[in-house]
C-alpha cells in the first residue's frame, strides 16, 4: 500500500512539474539585438515621447537610517543590486516607431551624499521631493537613483527614486528588501532565471491572443464617453495635493457588512465626490492592476502594472452604488487586456488633451511594511509626498496602522491647492455620510 501511494505521488508530482514546464515564461536568446518591450514599456515611452507631463511619475521610496551607516557598503550593494536585476541596466531605443530594450553589462554605480548636517530635516524632504520629479534619460540610464541625506553622523535619510518604465511599487520594495540584505552580507538566492525582458516576450504573446476576443467588450463599455472635465490650457504647470484621514472603521462602516472589499468602498465615495465635481452620473475612473500573479515574477524587478477603466453610471443610494461598483469591476477584470492595446482598439475616443479614456483615477495601495532589518541601522519608512500629474484629478488610499490616508492629487491647470484641501474635506464628508 505504501509503495503504491509513493507511486502516485511521484506521478503526481510529473504531471504537476510538466504542466509547469509547459505554462513556464520561457527565455529569450541575449544577443545584444534590441528585444521587444512589454505594453507597459510602451504605453509609458510613447506617453513620455509624446507628453512628458502625462507619462506616470517616477516610484520612489524613503527610508530613515539610525546608526553609523557605511557608504562604501551602500555602494557596493547598489552596485550588486542593479546586476541582479536586467530592468536597472536596460536603455531605451527606437526600431521602426516603437521603443526596444537593450540591456546593459553591469558597471559600478555611483551613490549621491548630500550633507546636511545642521539643517532641519525638511530640507531633505524637499530636495527628496524635487527628486522624484526629475526626468531620467531612457536611451543612456541609468534609471536607479539612490540618494543619501546627510542630517548628523547617525541620521541618513536614503532615498529611492526609479523610472516607472523599469519599477513599479513592488519592485521598489524588493530593491529595498535586497539593497538592505546585500549591505548587510546576508546570502541572497541567485539572481532570478527569469527576467524582465522574458516577461515581455511573453506578455505579447499572450496578449495577441486575448486582445481580439476581448476588445469587443471594452468599445461596447467605452462607447460615447466624454470628459468628465472641459479641457483648460495648462497655464499652470505641475500639481498638488490634499491629504486627510479616516478610520478604519469608517471604512467598514460603507461596505455595509456585505461582500463589499475597502477598494470598492472607497472608490464609490470617490466617485460620489465626481459626480459632485462634475455635475455627471455616468463616470468613468481608471485604477491599476498588477501583473504580478505568477509565483516566478515575484523576484523580478520591472513594471506590470496595468491601467483599467472602471465605467460606472452613479445611482441614488449608496448601496445601490456599491453594487454597481462591484459588477463593474467584475466585469473589468474578466476582459482585462493592455490599456495600449485598448486605447488603440477605441481609436477615436481618444481626445486631444485629455487623458485616454478617463481623467480621473483611484488607486488602493497595501499597507506598509515596516522596510527590512539592516545591520548595525535602524531603520522605518520615511514620509514623504509626491505629486502624480498624469490626472486631472487622483485619489490614493494607503492603509496605515488603524487609519486610511486618503491624498487627492489634482492638476495645477485645473484645481488650486485651496480647491483641493476642500474637496479632500468633502470626501472625508462623503465618508461619514454618502447618502447625505
Amino acid at each position: 500500500m505504501t509503495e503504491l501511494t509513493d507511486r502516485r505521488r511521484e506521478l503526481l508530482t510529473r504531471l504537476l512539474a510538466r504542466k509547469a514546464a509547459a505554462t513556464a515564461i520561457p527565455p529569450v536568446p541575449r544577443t545584444g539585438e534590441p528585444l521587444e518591450c512589454s505594453h507597459e514599456q510602451r504605453r509609458i515611452w510613447l506617453a513620455a515621447q509624446v507628453t512628458p507631463d502625462a507619462a506616470p511619475p517616477n516610484v520612489t521610496l524613503g527610508l530613515a537610517l539610525t546608526g553609523e551607516l557605511d557608504l562604501h557598503r551602500l555602494s557596493a550593494a547598489r552596485t550588486a543590486l542593479v546586476s541582479r536585476h536586467e530592468a536597472l541596466r536596460t536603455r531605451y531605443t527606437a526600431v521602426d516607431g516603437l521603443p526596444h530594450q537593450v540591456i546593459r553589462p553591469v558597471q559600478p554605480v555611483p551613490l549621491e551624499l548630500l550633507d546636511l548636517t545642521g539643517l532641519p530635516e525638511e530640507e531633505a524632504l524637499r530636495l527628496a521631493r524635487a527628486a522624484a520629479g526629475e526626468r531620467f534619460d531612457l536611451e543612456r540610464g541609468p534609471l536607479l537613483r539612490l540618494t543619501v541625506y546627510r542630517l548628523g553622523p547617525r541620521e541618513h535619510r536614503l532615498f529611492l527614486a526609479c523610472h516607472h518604465i523599469a519599477g513599479d511599487g513592488g519592485s521598489v520594495a524588493l530593491m529595498a528588501a535586497e539593497l538592505a540584505a546585500l549591505y548587510s552580507g546576508a546570502d541572497l538566492p541567485p539572481p532570478p532565471s527569469v527576467q524582465y525582458a522574458d516577461y515581455a516576450a511573453w506578455s505579447l504573446a499572450r496578449a495577441a491572443e486575448r486582445v481580439p476576443g476581448r476588445l469587443p467588450y471594452w468599445r461596447d463599455r467605452l462607447a460615447g464617453i466624454e470628459p468628465l472635465f472641459p479641457r483648460v490650457p495648462p497655464a499652470r504647470g505641475g500639481s498638488a495635493t490634499a491629504v486627510v484621514r479616516a478610520g478604519r472603521e469608517v471604512v467598514d462602516g460603507l461596505r455595509g457588512g456585505g461582500p463589499v472589499t475597502p477598494f470598492a468602498a472607497l472608490l464609490a465615495a470617490y466617485l460620489v465626490l465626481l459626480r459632485r465635481l462634475s455635475g455627471r452620473g455616468d463616470l468613468v475612473v481608471g485604477t491599476v492592476t498588477s501583473g504580478r500573479a505568477r509565483r516566478e515574477l515575484e523576484p523580478v524587478a520591472g513594471c506590470f502594472i496595468n491601467l483599467v477603466p472602471l465605467r460606472v453610471r452613479v445611482p441614488d443610494g449608496f448601496p445601490a452604488l456599491l453594487a454597481r461598483v462591484r459588477e463593474a469591476v467584475a466585469g473589468a477584470l474578466a476582459a482585462e487586456i493592455p490599456f495600449d492595446a485598448l486605447v488603440s482598439g477605441l481609436g477615436g475616443h481618444r481626445l486631444p488633451g485629455v487623458h485616454p479614456s478617463f481623467q480621473a483615477a483611484f488607486v488602493h495601495r497595501d499597507d506598509p511594511e515596516p522596510p527590512p532589518g539592516w545591520t548595525g541601522l535602524s531603520a522605518r519608512v520615511w514620509e514623504h509626498e509626491v505629486d502624480d500629474a498624469s490626472f486631472d484629478l487622483g485619489l490614493t488610499a494607503t492603509p496605515r496602522g488603524g487609519e486610511y490616508e486618503l491624498a487627492l492629487t489634482g492638476r495645477l491647470a485645473r484645481f488650486t491647492p485651496a480647491e483641493l484641501a476642500e474637496h479632500a474635506r468633502t470626501l472625508l464628508a462623503i465618508l461619514h455620510g454618502p447618502d447625505a
